[in-house]
């Protein structure tokens, strides 16, 4: 196939690749593949990555979402600089596939899965402290898509992840069609998007999908997962219907997340607000707890929490704070780890092959 006749994306793929903007793997050194993923877009696998300590995700493309993935992937590199979001690697080919459609992604491995699976795993184990943690870095990671005006438009406890015990958001920027598909992700989808053919999808409509995930985060369980009959739930959600608070939660955060799925998008937070209040709650609770320095500032590369005053603990390779045994997570000798965005993921290791 002419360089010409190839689609677009994949001219991107191998201009980004030949200009060193882009890491290339050799196929040949993964092994151990188990799919963990089967969804619209394309599998998902596990794999080792030349030895059996460097586990990795390799997402493939198939002929309907390449051109979107791709798109995705674009977007990526505007974030990759922040530790709540999943880090893409660079690309490989798998010299076994000989369809055109060879290409696929490397991307960082959550070790726990999907946030559904891991509130459905340690549904007795959080503290109050745990998920007011896990929502903050939830907000902060949508707050850092917001700075760079893009919008989510997909968030749901199945498109978040968990990686040692801190959240990864995977992805986003994808315009989503709603439609049968969709309807198990009805619950957290922007009610004004099923009532008005002409509604576009937008950061409110984010910030009332974190306010279903931050009911989910405090229950651990999906919402109205009991409910078979998706018409008829998307009826009375149209109507007004909402999830039940759970006994004994905080009265602040209760408000917070009711305040976001308000039915009218005007009446919503905006993520910057979810983030302030979420920190004000934390810090009510927490004696020796202080917020990350905001900054009006919507550069990623001025971020705050980019700072060099960040304190690295929310990096995957040693946080552990979400500890079941205790609620020492938020304690003072590590109250730092609340910042969702800091520096260590600008680590040569990680990000020199999406340099420009």
């Amino acid at each position: 196939m002419s360089y010409s006749n190839k689609p677009d994306w994949m001219n991107w793929i191998e201009e980004a690749i030949s200009k060193k903007r882009i890491k290339q793997y050799d196929y040949k050194d993964f092994s151990n593949f188990k799919v963990i993923s089967d969804r619209g877009f394309g599998k998902v696998y596990r794999a080792n990555w030349k030895n059996p300590r460097n586990t990795l995700a390799l997402k493939s493309l198939n002929d309907s979402t390449a051109e979107k993935i791709v798109y995705e992937l674009k977007i990526q590199r505007e974030v990759h600089f922040y530790d709540n979001i999943i880090k893409f690697h660079g690309v490989t080919i798998n010299k076994q596939n000989y369809s055109p459609m060879k290409y696929m992604l490397v991307m960082e491995y959550a070790d726990s899965g999907t946030l559904r699976k891991y509130l459905e795993k340690n549904i007795g184990n959080l503290t109050w402290n745990d998920k007011f943690k896990m929502a903050h870095q939830l907000a902060c990671a949508i707050s850092c898509l917001h700075d760079e005006k893009i919008i989510h438009r997909d968030l749901h406890s199945s498109n978040v992840l968990v990686h040692q015990n801190n959240i990864k958001l995977a992805d986003f920027g994808l315009s989503k069609n709603i439609d049968d598909k969709q309807y198990g992700v009805i619950p957290y989808i922007d009610p004004k998007k099923f009532s008005k053919d002409s509604y576009s999808l937008n950061q409110k409509s984010d910030v009332y999908s974190i306010g279903v995930l931050l009911w989910e985060i405090s229950s651990c369980r999906p919402p109205f997962k009991d409910e078979s009959n998706q018409h008829r739930l998307l009826n009375q959600i149209l109507q007004g219907l909402r999830e039940t608070p759970i006994p004994n939660t905080p009265k602040d955060y209760e408000k917070l997340y009711t305040d976001c799925w308000k039915p009218e998008s005007y009446d919503r937070p905006t993520i910057h607000d979810v983030v302030a209040r979420l920190e004000a709650i934390i810090s009510k609770i927490t004696k020796y707890w202080t917020p990350p320095i905001n900054n009006s500032s919507h550069s990623s590369r001025n971020h705050p929490s980019l700072s060099s005053h960040s304190n690295p603990s929310l990096s995957s390779r040693n946080n552990s704070s979400l500890s079941s045994r205790n609620d020492s997570s938020l304690s003072s000798r590590n109250n730092s780890s609340l910042s969702s965005c800091n520096d260590s993921s600008l680590s040569s290791r990680n990000d020199s092959s999406l340099s420009s």
